[in-house]
Parts: C-alpha cells; structure tokens; sequence
C-alpha cells in the first residue's frame, strides 16, 4: 500500500459517482471499487455539519482518521469553513473521498475544501506536529454482523485516542469529539463507549445523539463529547426533515422510562402511532409533554416499529415537523372481534361500512408475506365501495380485537 498524501485541488473526477438525492443538484458523489456508494446522505452529513458549527470549535483542521469516502468530512469544511485532515487505509477509498472534496468545492462550498489533505495510511498512527479543532471517527462495522459490538470496530477507539489525544485543541469544555457508532448499539455498549472516553478525559461532558430520516428507524447514532456535548443536556433526538429546505426537528433531555399499561382501549377515544426511533432515542415523553400538555396517555406498545398510544383528545398539530414523529393519529370509530387473516378481511370490510372508509391502512404486526396481501385485499374491497373516508387499524399484543380509528389531522 502507497503512503502518500492527495490533495482535492489536484483530484481525478473520472471515477464512478452515484446521485445523492439529497444533495444539490448537479453534486455527485465519487465510490471505491466494491464499496458502499452515499453511507452517509449529504443531507445528513450538512445538518449534523450545521450542528457541530453552533458549538465553538477550538483552532484547527477537521481531523477524521477514517473518513472513508469522505462525504462528513466535505459537509464538515463546507459548512465550518475549515480545512479537513483525512485518513483512509483503502487507497481506492482515499482517492475517492479526494474527489469528493473537490466535488464539494466546485458546486460553491469554498476554498477551504481544496487547501484540505486526504492522506493514504494508518488513521491510528497520530504522528504529526499539526494541532485539531475537533476529531470526528466513523468506525467500519461488518457488514453482516447483528450485534455491531465494539470489538468490531475498526479502528478502535482506544487506538483512535491514544494516536491523537495530545493533537486536539481545547474549547472551554475539553477537545471535540464526535463518535459516528452504529445504531445497534444497546444500553450496556453505550456505558462502554462512555468508559472509554472518561479513561481518557475523565469527567468530559457527553451528549448522545439519535438522528432518524423516518421510516421508524434510528439511521445515526452518535456520541458528542467535550465542546460538542450540551451542558446538562444527555439525549438529543434529531429527525431530518424530507426536505431538504426545512429545518430538523430537535428533541432534547434525560431518558425516561415509559410504562407500559394493560387496559382495554375504548370506542372515541384516540389512538396514535409513534415515530419508533423517537421511541428508541427515550425522549418520547419529552416530545409529548409537548405535543399534548395535560392529557393522560396510555401506552399499550412500546417495542417494535409501531409505539402505540392511547388518549382522550385529539392531536392538534402546531407545524409539519410535530407531524413527523406521528406515523397516524385517530378516534376510535369502532372495536371489531375478528383476527386478520385473508379468510376474515370481510369481516373488517363489513364492520368498516357504516363508517364510509374508502382507504384503511393496516398498521398492525403482521408476517412479511402475509401484509401486502391483506392490505391489496382490503384496498380492493373498499375501493368497490366508494367510500370518502381515510383511516387505519390498529390492535393491541396479544389481543384479537381490532381498532378501527378514524384519521384525524
């Protein structure tokens, strides 16, 4: 393997590209051979960019020891108008995160783009007299690993900071330190993340970061550590809005535990389903405090891709972004005794006609091969009957009884 160092402003642009639909139009991205093409959406990559500029960075270069092909680290000096310092073992790899830079540079970003260095070698061998604003590292995990342990990573995170703990300059709250982990990562793996950062910088400030695009999904978890942590501040859940014109969604606070109720749901009152990420990220009640000040909530599913609650009064949504985090939201129009199956859907057909459904939506747990059959079933039916309403159905674990709430908002 060569080591030698790129610089963008002499970057080759023949390579492959892929779109990015989140990114500007006519900004194309450059891959290595038989790598993942856009892991990191340039919408992403410019919002946390955005994120990490409101924190004060120290003096320094954007330093990312395995940038891969480089598209944080082009969002990082295109938004914070630094220089970027980057790594990468693969030299197909580092080529291509060269490219990006440039990429980045020529669609209007600025010059600090070009006067960066993309650097073909080992990210944990930290041997260079030039001083750091902020450390960001995106380990690789297995692709087909289920649990995307810490001993996967690589490189580590004890390497990582050995190699550059002397390099990074420091705000008023230590060095910035922005771990990109993988969202599997559970409660116990967390708390060893967070050994190994206080082993080096004990008592340094850390903040956790969920950010989802939608779908129910966690896409990006992350760890902000020293001037990029918020005081007092130990969860922040970011939901990135479709499109790209509109701002995030930012929840912030300390985790707290839902309580799971086992009581039967009653006809008119409303059910809402949740965005299961915000769910994960444990700021759910944060968010509907909010969302719905005073009433009482029941929460008959917290698991799974569907967060399931129960309350009186309906949703009245104060913008677009509160909506988000709603997969659906209804009253209650009747309790159907019947299981889903295709020699039962009829039954839900029946029971749905006094109430002039046109459109039904099943969110409920159902087989992967069994769903789309049920829901065509059920759309062709209702579809016979012209009916104008639009709402969806929804059940409880472990219970036969179906819900069939009227969309509302």
């Amino acid at each position: 393997m060569n080591t030698l160092e790129l610089s963008p402003s002499q970057a080759d642009l023949s390579g492959p590209t892929a779109n990015d639909s989140t990114a500007p139009e006519g900004l194309v991205f450059h891959y290595a051979d038989e790598a993942k093409p856009l892991a990191t959406p340039w919408q992403v990559a410019v919002e946390r960019a955005k994120m990490v500029r409101k924190c004060g960075l120290p003096g320094g270069a954007i330093l990312d020891p395995a940038c891969g092909s480089g598209i944080q680290l082009a969002a990082y000096c295109a938004m914070i108008s630094r220089e970027g310092f980057g790594i990468e073992m693969d030299e197909s790899t580092a080529k291509a995160a060269n490219s990006n830079l440039r990429r980045v540079a020529e669609h209007g970003f600025g010059q600090s783009l070009l006067s960066s260095t993309i650097k073909i070698g080992d990210g944990t061998i930290g041997e260079y007299e030039q001083k750091f604003a902020m450390l960001h590292l995106d380990p690789a995990r297995p692709r087909n690993s289920r649990t995307h342990g810490l001993d996967e990573m690589a490189p580590r995170l004890p390497e990582i900071f050995e190699a550059w703990k002397d390099a990074l300059n420091h705000g008023e709250r230590g060095p910035a330190i922005l771990l990109d982990l993988s969202p599997r990562l559970d409660n116990s793996q967390r708390l060893e993340v967070e050994e190994i950062v206080e082993s080096f910088w004990p008592n340094i400030g850390k903040t956790w970061v969920w950010t989802s695009r939608g779908r129910g999904r966690v896409d990006r978890l992350s760890l902000w550590v020293g001037q990029l942590s918020t005081p007092g501040i130990s969860r922040r859940f970011v939901r990135i809005p479709p499109d790209f014109k509109d701002k995030p969604l930012i929840i912030e606070g300390d985790f707290e535990e839902i309580s799971e109720h086992r009581r039967p749901p009653r006809k008119g009152e409303h059910v809402s389903i949740l965005d299961a990420a915000l769910v994960e990220s444990g700021l759910a009640l944060h968010f509907l405090r909010d969302l719905i000040p005073g009433q009482e909530i029941t929460w008959s599913i917290i698991d799974g891709r569907r967060p399931q609650i129960h309350h009186s009064q309906p949703i009245i949504f104060e913008n677009k972004q509160e909506k988000m985090l709603v997969q659906a939201t209804g009253r209650i129009v009747k309790l159907v005794h019947s299981e889903l199956s295709l020699e039962t859907i009829s039954h839900l057909v029946e029971a749905s006609r006094d109430y002039g459904f046109g459109k039904l939506t099943l969110r409920v747990a159902l087989e992967p091969q069994l769903q789309p059959k049920l829901q065509g079933s059920l759309d062709r039916q209702l579809f016979s009957k012209g009916g104008e309403h639009v709402g969806f159905v929804a059940k409880q674990p472990h219970d036969s009884m179906l819900l069939l709430c009227l969309e509302t908002q």
